[in-house]
């Protein structure tokens, strides 16, 4: 490593090396991350867990629900800076399952956070890690987690990432566009939509309401990013 250091300082010059010195931490940590989540902050966000192993769901779209597995930071975190999307507004994380994106957008910069998942016990579980992650790393955000169904969430003028891992099938996601193109209508603004795994992109796309900003793979995530122009 010193060697390549030297070698670095000779035929790039300072200023390039530490550039260079500083991405390859920041993946470092970012590696480190992802692999040690829970081991870092004292939270419980890993292993998955099936839809039909909810038994508190009362939501008539139970059976649309796909299943809870955590977000990966690294691919996460990536995709929030090449998508160049901003952090001054609220993000809102539908499906939440026990928060992990959470307190990456946490990391990430945003102020304020909501998460919504129909698993009061997911909600439960979110709640304490929020709690846990505020108090060992000292981030200064406010965080709202609803037990309630996606469907019915009605956006605020303040919204304006909505972040997506495959919780749920076309259905759902229709009716939740509906609702953010009717928020749009009465507050015009710019929404980001960030969906990993885009199994049923096409319920965003086929509204024409939304422009496709890209699509990102990194360590086997997909995503889909898109944007409201208002």
């Amino acid at each position: 490593m010193i060697s390549r250091l030297k070698k670095s300082l000779r035929e790039r010059g300072f200023v390039a090396t530490r550039r260079s010195a500083r991405r390859r931490l920041a993946a470092a940590f970012d590696k480190l991350l992802d692999r040690h989540f829970d081991w870092a902050f004292g939270t419980e966000t890993r292993g998955i867990v099936e839809n039909a192993e909810l038994r508190d769901v009362e939501s008539a779209n139970f059976a649309r629900g796909i299943r809870y597995e955590p977000t990966r930071a690294l691919p996460f975190r990536r995709v929030l800076r090449a998508a160049r999307i901003p952090h001054d507004g609220t993000f809102v994380d539908l499906g939440c399952g026990k928060g992990r994106a959470c307190m990456l957008a946490a990391m990430h910069g945003f102020a304020n956070i909501i998460g919504i998942d129909y698993s009061p016990a997911l909600c439960r579980v979110a709640e304490r890690n929020l709690d846990v992650f505020h108090a060992r790393t000292g981030r200064r955000f406010a965080s709202s987690i609803r037990a309630m169904d996606a469907a019915d969430y009605a956006f605020a003028k303040s919204d304006t990432v909505v972040y997506l891992f495959n919780p749920f099938d076309a259905g759902v996601l229709s009716a939740v566009i509906a609702r953010l193109r009717h928020s749009l209508a009465a507050h015009p603004r710019r929404v980001w939509i960030m969906y990993q795994n885009p199994v049923w992109r096409d319920a965003v796309e086929a509204t024409g309401a939304f422009v496709h900003v890209g699509d990102w793979s990194y360590g086997g995530c997909d995503f889909a990013v898109y944007r409201s122009e208002p």
